[in-house]
């Protein structure tokens, strides 16, 4: 049987200004090291065959440190990128919600009506992972 361990990448400095990425990048907070690193010592009993990341450096980099001294390949995939954010990327959650109210709602409750500004709906997103 096939089991899965699906994590998200740790802390970024985008995540503390409140800041929306995708496809876009920031580096991992100290804290967000910290947890990738302590991640990887709860499941180091876990024989796994493969990490997967995506291509941005966050996850690439949350990977390494899950995976810590192990020999386990870490295997990138474009796939596995988040949602392509559009006119949201590096945009703060507050900016977002004054200036595009109802996309910003729909994002967040009702997936299905949200309409990407240039970005990936979330039906783009669903059939490319």
């Amino acid at each position: 049987m096939l089991t899965l361990y699906i994590t998200r990448h740790g802390e970024t400095e985008w995540d503390t200004q409140r800041k929306m990425q995708g496809w876009s990048d920031s580096e991992l907070t100290k804290n967000g090291k910290r947890n990738a690193v302590l991640l990887g010592n709860r499941v180091k009993e876990i024989n796994f065959d493969a990490i997967y990341s995506s291509p941005s450096k966050r996850t690439k980099t949350t990977a390494e440190l899950n995976k810590g001294d192990r020999d386990i390949p870490v295997i990138i995939d474009d796939n596995l990128m988040e949602i392509n954010m559009g006119k949201w990327e590096g945009q703060t959650v507050s900016f977002i919600r004054e200036k595009y109210p109802d996309e910003f709602h729909s994002f967040w409750n009702v997936l299905h009506l949200y309409n990407s500004l240039n970005g990936e709906s979330f039906d783009e997103l669903k059939s490319r992972v």
